[in-house]
């Protein structure tokens, strides 16, 4: 289930300017839909439980930089579970060596599509809206041009005589 701005500043009781602050700051650690630029931003339940982890971790006063590399150092079970990190480097890095480990990506991938889905419905939302905006001018340079065109046909009618 996705997660909007609103929602995740609420789960991690901050502003929404923290939030967007933390996309462009942390947006390595985050999925494609929560680095969004210029549309609706998605969390997916792993970008939440970083989400919650980075504000946990400046609760506790740590900046940004040690952020970054405790995220480095952190992986998504590891976050979970509460632990400290033994593992030093990003899960991306470690590549499956069995079928089996191959086909726990699976769901990554599928968050993954799931964030490009709410950024594609964003995208088409924004557009609907300008569609709208553009119809709704057309309309009335229409009837604009229906009054002018009425009014000069009166003009001429009566002003002949």
């Amino acid at each position: 289930m996705l997660t909007y701005t609103t929602d995740a500043a609420r789960a991690c009781n901050v502003s929404l300017n923290t939030i967007r602050n933390w996309c462009r700051d942390y947006g390595a650690y985050l999925s494609p839909g929560a680095s969004a630029i210029g549309a609706a931003r998605a969390f997916d339940g792993r970008d939440m439980d970083v989400l919650r982890y980075i504000a946990r971790l400046r609760s506790e006063g740590m900046q940004r930089d040690a952020i970054i590399q405790r995220l480095g150092e952190t992986t998504f079970a590891e976050i979970d579970d509460d632990q400290p990190s033994t593992q030093t480097g990003n899960l991306a890095q470690i590549a499956p060596t069995t079928a089996q480990e191959g086909l726990g990506q699976a769901p990554a991938m599928l968050v993954a599509l799931q964030a490009m889905q709410a950024q594609i419905a964003a995208l088409q939302q924004a557009n609907r809206r300008r569609f709208d905006t553009v119809t709704v001018l057309g309309i009335g340079i229409c009837i604009g041009l229906l009054f002018a065109v009425g009014m000069i046909v009166l003009a001429w009618l009566y002003g002949g005589r």
